[in-house]
């Protein structure tokens, strides 16, 4: 197996995490000699750069440290990895998370002898707290492959709608790739995987997505989970506003209107919603009648569009959400679906 993988992890604050992180990639079945391994420490104010350091002494050929002098969020901290990347392949790794050992085994191998752009699997959300030792998973699916290759508008408007990559993070993504179609994360805001996600699936010629978790999104206790304000909610309508602002730049438009509308409306609006609702206390009407003004505005002829309202890819709790765009909702009506999406687990 001759390709070598650039994994690029972005570091803020993690020295309980990053151990763990580390030695699931020093344990990869591939050797870690195929891998070379970026931790951008985003200016982190705890001990994160001293383990970091440790690391890339241990293993000066694989593991490099790259500094940056200001807090710049994910976004800032992936892209500076991908200026020092130099392997076949990139992939994006959390620093709370962690892989299974043929992680990169399986996907190289699926990916050996193709001309895919990605190659995905499953993953898992894993609570497992720090210093519990990395698990891994018993059953970890069929490890079964379904190829997608692009060859018309009517295939790719299929991956639109499937959006069959999911998160960008467990997967290999061809570097030649990403440099051709300048694919990268905006800087400064959170939600950034949001925008890069969408055009990876816009721009993917060759996939496949392996029926495997083979990686760990670590669920963190709810004491340490973010809580979401004003700031957070800013970046994630900032980061819409770019994410349309790019698929118009890029004329998607003239060729998936309505897959890029309902796209929108899922990530956009529900995922607004989510976000929303994830703060698990009151729901703020007046952030509702944000996301709903900004979505009618991008997306006017939406109500015309009869797939929106009868996809199989909506749920029916998003479907509820879906009809209040097109109807007066007043304060009272919305607090009364957000109870029912409340007490049904969210959106």
């Amino acid at each position: 197996m001759s390709d070598k993988v650039s994994v690029i992890i972005p570091c803020y604050n993690v020295e309980k995490y990053i151990e763990r992180c580390l030695e699931s990639l020093e344990r990869q079945t591939i050797g870690i000699g195929h891998m070379e391994i970026i931790c951008v420490d985003d200016a982190s104010s705890d001990g994160t750069e001293d383990i970091l350091r440790s690391w890339e002494k241990k293993y000066p050929g694989s593991i490099k440290v790259v500094l940056s002098e200001r807090n710049n969020r994910q976004g800032a901290a992936r892209n500076i990895g991908m200026q020092y990347a130099s392997g076949d392949w990139v992939s994006f790794v959390d620093s709370d998370d962690w892989v299974e050992p043929d992680f990169y085994e399986k996907l190289l191998r699926r990916a050996e002898g193709k001309t895919y752009d990605i190659v995905a699997c499953k993953f898992m959300e894993d609570a497992s707290v720090a210093g519990s030792g990395i698990t891994e998973v018993t059953d970890k699916g069929t490890g079964e492959a379904v190829e997608y290759f692009v060859t018309d508008d009517m295939v790719r408007k299929e991956i639109i709608r499937r959006q069959p990559f999911g998160k960008v993070y467990p997967s290999i993504i061809r570097r030649a790739f990403l440099q051709m179609h300048r694919i990268t994360f905006p800087e400064k805001l959170m939600y950034e995987d949001i925008y890069f996600k969408t055009l990876l699936h816009l721009e993917v010629s060759r996939g496949a997505v392996i029926d495997e978790a083979l990686y760990h999104f670590f669920k963190r206790p709810e004491g340490e989970r973010y809580k979401p304000d004003e700031l957070y909610y800013a970046d994630y309508l900032t980061v819409l506003m770019f994410m349309w602002k790019e698929w118009q730049r890029r004329g998607y438009f003239s060729r998936y209107e309505n897959e890029l509308m309902a796209q929108f409306i899922k990530e956009g609006y529900l995922g607004f919603l989510k976000v929303l609702f994830a703060r698990k206390g009151e729901v703020p009407y007046t952030y509702f009648l944000l996301i709903r003004e900004l979505t009618l505005t991008l997306t006017p002829a939406a109500d015309k569009k009869h797939y929106l309202k009868n996809s199989p890819y909506f749920t029916d709790a998003q479907k509820v959400w879906i009809s209040a765009l097109w109807r007066d909702v007043d304060k009272a009506d919305f607090e009364e679906i957000a109870a029912m999406t409340l007490e049904a687990g969210g959106i």
